[in-house]
């Protein structure tokens, strides 16, 4: 049985509940972050704090919690789920209970440990196929709990046999997936968006460690533009990096995953092997 923490408390998985009257249920305010484990240990703890309160600074969610305090209790959870060899860490704070259901007065912090979903091998070999939507978030530097446009829009994904959708703005900008950042490289140049977006951990680790290997440009892409990239990937927590090899109707590239892409793939790989 998985143990969550629980307002303050380790509580079996099946007994874990928050009240009715909490704003993360009346109103949906609340950050989450997620972070996965490698070889048992939290992947880039400090950053997923520190993205978790940058969260809660853009929707003027006070925490009481220090980084150190974040820290020791993900990582207690952690440790009374010992039975999962590789988890998910999803840490969660929401609004609160609140008595005129509108006001934020203490927030509530959650823990849950999960096992890692499998991903199927064929999306790295074989690449993937995206949609685009018309959509984007509200607040798209807060990781929040309100991901009902993400929700609708991986529905259509999945209708048209699609694994992720990106958000495209009213200028015909695409910006991000609705649980992914979005690369492509064109003419050589790694290009990903700086503006608008969620600023994944996975995205940061890619960009840093593939300033030696490529020319790095921060630019968000047009339709028009991305459709013609030479090569396209996603990157995100679990899904990590994936080859893109269709957006909509159109194949990218020669529709396979590109030599750019793999050698990313690569080093990411090298990389958490040394960790």
């Amino acid at each position: 049985m998985n143990t969550y923490y629980v307002d303050g408390k380790f509580i079996h998985a099946d007994k874990a509940v928050i009240p009715v009257d909490d704003l993360a249920v009346l109103r949906g305010v609340g950050v989450f972050d997620l972070m996965r484990t490698h070889k048992g240990k939290p992947c880039f703890l400090k950053e997923h704090v520190e993205r978790l309160r940058n969260s809660a600074i853009k929707i003027d969610l006070k925490i009481e919690w220090s980084s150190d305090e974040l820290e020791q209790i993900i990582l207690q959870t952690l440790d009374l789920n010992q039975h999962i060899d590789e988890a998910n860490i999803r840490v969660i704070i929401t609004g609160g209970s609140s008595p005129d259901f509108m006001t934020v007065h203490k927030p509530r912090l959650l823990v849950l440990i999960t096992k890692i979903p499998p991903i199927p091998a064929v999306w790295y070999e074989k690449g993937v196929k995206v949609i685009t939507v018309l959509s984007q978030r509200d607040i798209p530097e807060a990781k929040s709990l309100s991901y009902i446009p993400a929700t609708i829009a991986l529905k259509k994904a999945k209708s048209q046999d699609a694994i992720e959708a990106l958000y495209v703005d009213k200028q015909g900008f695409v910006t991000e997936g609705t649980t992914s950042n979005l690369f492509a490289f064109i003419n050589n140049e790694l290009i990903t968006a700086d503006k608008n977006v969620l600023k994944g951990v996975t995205r940061k680790a890619i960009i840093s460690m593939t300033e030696k290997m490529f020319t790095l440009k921060l630019e968000t892409l047009r339709i028009e533009k991305l459709l013609k990239a030479d090569e396209v990937f996603i990157t995100g927590t679990n899904k990590r990096v994936v080859p893109v090899i269709k957006i909509d109707d159109t194949v990218i590239g020669d529709g396979t995953p590109g030599k750019h892409t793999k050698r990313i793939i690569e080093a990411l790989d090298k990389s958490e092997q040394k960790s």
